[in-house]
């Protein structure tokens, strides 16, 4: 016969540990609640209120930063600004954010073949773009002094600051940053463009210190500067920069090829599908090589294997889109390259291609539309903008059309296209002092020797003889 058990003991064992435990805590609490006035529990009440208000946010202000501090091992201080940024509401604080804002979305909007570089592989630039400045009154020394003891991580600090100067009647606003230990200075830009085009600045010269490649193919796909986009081109493939020779030569092949440089362009497409035989955007920059050099069959051919091999890839799309452009089969061209904008609602590239498509299928309502929706939805890109101007011009809306091109000229004040442009509409709508000051600076941008685009020279031409007929 079993033995008998109490209930005692059945009791004591079914229960789980944690609740016989807990069982001595509630009866504690219970006890405690049972003998306090109503009074006294207001007053308990009232404590652990003013905890949760004051305790709990610090601490919780503390993960953050301490979070940020150890994932990312960069730690951010306020840069120092002259008293007339903080007169225009650039704080200390507003300013450092503002700065951090344009390295994130300057990491962000890059569309080149090579991936971005993930928080804790020592990439600053994708660590400046993810910490976060610290709130409040938390004392950020302590929490780096904690973090360095307790982690044995040893942290670089960033640290700089914002001043101004005049010379020739123009305002210039200089931002300088360090990096500790060993006090390097990291960037020193200057500009006259105000506080907007000195952050945009200083976040792309930043990333030409710490990865020329991807710097490289913003220039040239965002600017089409192709003096800059080679010149650092050159840099990363002289070597220091793991991982980014065969990224750098193969966009030296897009470049090549947008030159009309076809043998050129597929030698060097050539060498980066050496480097790495699964290198898929080599089938990208063979596509546009084989484009250069009309041969649009085995660009075709190549296309659809990027497509193949990277299926998830909007550049796979994209490629494929510009193949069967060439070959004039535009409803095919149109779906490839609505399916990689599916793929990512920000590309340009797509949104401009698709435009040019229905324009020159007499589609004008299609081509307005798509532009419209790529500059709400990428309004930060100054051709996007430029297009979209263009466009509403063409289509007789010049009033309409002042407002992206002076975002696109806002965005990019160097390049001469647009400047050309929103001065033509300027002087449209009466506005004879700014469009006249416009084209005084194309003219002197000419006589130094700056190239035009040859669709633009005619009207640069144009502009600059309104200076004889001034008043």
């Amino acid at each position: 016969m079993a033995p008998v058990r109490s209930a005692k003991a059945v009791t004591s064992k079914t229960v789980p540990p944690r609740q016989r435990a807990a069982a001595p805590k509630k009866n504690f609490l219970k006890s405690q609640l049972e003998k306090r006035t109503f009074g006294e529990l207001v007053i308990v009440v009232k404590a652990i209120a003013v905890v949760f208000v004051t305790v709990v946010p610090a601490v919780l202000a503390t993960v953050v930063v301490s979070n940020a501090i150890r994932d990312t091992g960069v730690v951010m201080s306020y840069l120092r600004v002259p008293q007339s940024f903080e007169a225009i509401g650039y704080s200390s604080e507003t300013a450092t954010q503002q700065l951090l804002d344009e390295i994130s979305i300057l990491n962000k909007s890059s569309t080149a073949a090579k991936p971005k570089t993930q928080i804790g592989d020592a990439h600053l630039l994708e660590a400046l773009s993810s910490i976060e400045t610290p709130t409040g009154n938390l004392d950020i020394k302590s929490v780096q002094s904690l973090i360095q003891r307790v982690l044995g991580k040893t942290l670089t600090q960033i640290s700089g600051e914002i001043t101004t100067r005049k010379e020739d009647g123009r305002d210039l606003t200089r931002l300088r940053l360090r990096q500790t230990p060993g006090r390097e200075t990291l960037i020193d830009v200057e500009t006259s463009q105000g506080p907007d085009g000195l952050f945009r600045k200083a976040a792309l010269n930043l990333l030409e210190h710490i990865d020329p490649e991807i710097a490289a193919g913003i220039y040239w796909r965002e600017y089409r500067d192709e003096e800059n986009a080679l010149r650092l081109t050159a840099i990363a493939l002289a070597g220091g920069y793991p991982d980014a020779e065969k990224y750098a030569i193969n966009l030296k092949s897009f470049i090549l090829a947008s030159r009309g440089q076809a043998a050129e362009a597929l030698q060097a497409s050539d060498q980066a599908r050496a480097m790495d035989a699964a290198f898929v955007g080599a089938e990208y920059s063979r596509t546009f090589a084989l484009l250069a050099g009309r041969r649009f069959d085995e660009a075709l051919v190549a296309a659809k294997a990027g497509v193949e091999r990277a299926p998830g890839s909007v550049n796979s799309f994209t490629t494929l889109g510009f193949a069967l452009r060439a070959l004039n089969q535009n409803d095919e061209s149109i779906k490839a390259f609505k399916e990689g904008l599916r793929l990512d609602r920000s590309n340009v590239f797509a949104y401009r291609a698709l435009a040019n498509i229905y324009s020159s299928l007499g589609q004008s309502k299609e081509a307005s539309d798509t532009l419209f929706t790529g500059v709400a939805t990428v309004p930060r890109s100054a051709f996007l903008q430029f297009d979209y101007g263009e466009n509403l011009r063409k289509n007789g809306r010049q009033h309409d059309a002042i407002g992206p091109l002076r975002k696109a000229y806002g965005l990019q004040p160097d390049n001469l296209m647009f400047l050309i442009g929103l001065a033509e509409v300027e002087l449209g709508e009466g506005h004879d002092a700014e469009a006249l000051r416009m084209a005084s600076i194309v003219r002197m941008r000419v006589n130094s020797g700056e190239k035009v685009a040859q669709n633009f020279k005619q009207r640069a031409d144009a502009l600059i003889s309104r200076l004889g007929n001034a008043p």
